[in-house]
C-alpha cells in the first residue's frame, strides 16, 4: 500500500481497499492493497483512486480486521517493511527505454511540425508542439539522470560488498 495512514471517513462514507482490476495480474503480484480511500460507494471509491493516479482500480470494502491490520502495520518501524530494490540491469533497461521514448517524442514532434501548413496558425501550433516536446523531454532526461545516479550507487555498493568479502 502506498500510504501509511488511513483516511478518516466522513459520515456516510466507508473505507475501501483499492486493488488491481485485472485479477490474474493481481494474483501474480500477490494481490497487493494499492491504497485505501474513504468514499460512500464502490464507484466513488474507484473514481477517487483514478484521481490519485491509479490505473484500473478495483474497490472492495475493508473489514474491521483489515483496518486493524493496516493500522498495526503502519505503526511498525519502517525497517520491518520489505522493499523491492531494482537490479542494476533493470535500471539500465529503464534508462534505455527512457532514451528511446525521448527520441520518439522528438521524431514525432519533428514529423508533426513538417505536416503543418505554413500559416500563422500552423506556426503557432508548431511553437506549441516544440515547447511541449521540450518540457516532456526535460522530464525524461531528469528521470533518466536520477535512474543513472541510482544505478551507479548500486554498482558502487556491489563493488564494496565484493571488496569486503575478499
Amino acid at each position: 500500500m502506498n500510504q501509511s495512514t488511513l483516511p478518516t471517513p466522513k459520515p456516510g462514507e466507508g473505507l475501501w481497499g483499492i486493488y488491481f482490476t485485472d485479477r490474474e495480474y493481481a494474483r501474480e503480484k500477490g494481490d497487493p492493497l494499492r491504497t485505501v480511500v474513504a468514499a460512500p460507494t464502490k464507484t466513488a471509491a474507484e473514481e477517487s483512486a483514478l484521481r490519485l493516479g491509479l490505473d484500473s482500480p478495483w474497490a472492495h470494502p475493508l473489514t474491521a480486521e483489515q483496518i486493524k491490520s493496516i493500522r498495526e502495520s503502519a505503526a511498525r518501524p519502517e525497517q520491518s517493511r520489505t522493499t523491492m530494490q531494482p537490479t542494476t540491469a533493470e535500471l539500465r533497461t529503464a534508462i534505455e527505454v527512457l532514451k528511446l521514448l525521448d527520441q520518439r517524442l522528438n521524431d514525432h514532434a519533428a514529423h508533426a511540425v513538417m505536416q503543418l501548413p505554413e500559416t500563422e496558425l500552423g506556426d503557432q501550433y508548431a511553437a506549441h508542439l516544440d515547447a511541449q516536446t521540450i518540457e516532456q523531454t526535460s522530464h525524461i532526461e531528469k528521470a533518466s539522470t536520477q535512474l543513472q545516479n541510482w544505478r551507479e550507487e548500486l554498482l558502487q555498493q556491489q563493488n564494496q560488498r565484493v571488496a569486503q568479502s575478499v
